[in-house]
């Protein structure tokens, strides 16, 4: 269930789950992962971002 706010929602299989470290957990990213994620960030929030704008979906293998 998406929340109010919410501008990309980040997809990985739960193997890139990085849970050794205990709470909090993160996701290591590649470089070209990083890379992709914040080209994809910058270009929503280049224009007129709006709530109302769809869900960007960004997907790790």
């Amino acid at each position: 269930m998406y929340k109010k706010g919410i501008v990309i929602e980040i997809q990985f299989p739960p193997e890139r789950l990085n849970d050794a470290a205990g709470d909090p957990y993160w996701i290591d990213l590649t470089l070209d992962e990083a890379r992709r994620l914040y080209e994809q960030l910058a270009a929503r929030f280049a224009g007129d971002a709006r709530a109302n704008q769809p869900l960007d979906t960004f997907s790790i293998e």
